[in-house]
């Protein structure tokens, strides 16, 4: 039987040593978990070992988000190996590489080049409304060009 995400987090833990477990304990305490969550409570974190503390984060966030504000406590440490490896072995994203994507649209705008040699005209703006294509609800849809010169 392979190891399970709790496992992960336990060796990750241990690994930080006395004086790791100690910051990550300071640092947990402090972090801000998204809404829905509470933070562990100082009294039940000050004496907590590497087992307790897995248990704690476990029982606060659950498996799955328990790794990401793992990693992300890490990551504050500047332990990024230690957080990119937790990341690793439990198939989660990488925490700071972690992006959302950008939204999609199914509309596209080419805006053509307005003039490399010309000099931008401070105070110079388009008035009025870019008229749309046919059968297009507004400028832009459809991969309308808009000449801005």
């Amino acid at each position: 039987m392979g190891k399970t995400l709790r496992d992960h987090l336990f060796d990750t833990i241990r690994e930080l040593g006395k004086s790791g477990l100690k910051t990550f304990k300071d640092k947990l305490n402090n972090f801000q978990p998204k809404e829905g969550y509470n933070p562990i409570r100082w009294g039940e974190l000050e004496n907590a070992d590497a087992v307790e503390i897995t248990r704690l984060l476990v029982s606060y966030y659950k498996e799955d988000y328990a790794v990401e504000v793992a990693g992300k406590v890490l990551e504050d440490m500047d332990e990024k190996k230690l957080a990119h490896n937790l990341f690793q072995a439990t198939g989660k994203a990488t925490g700071g590489a972690q992006q959302t994507p950008a939204p999609t649209s199914s509309t596209r705008t080419r805006v053509t080049d307005i003039g490399a040699q010309q000099e931008p005209q401070v105070g110079h703006f388009l008035t009025g409304p870019i008229p749309a294509s046919p059968g297009s609800s507004r400028a832009g849809d459809s991969g309308d060009e808009i000449d801005l010169r």
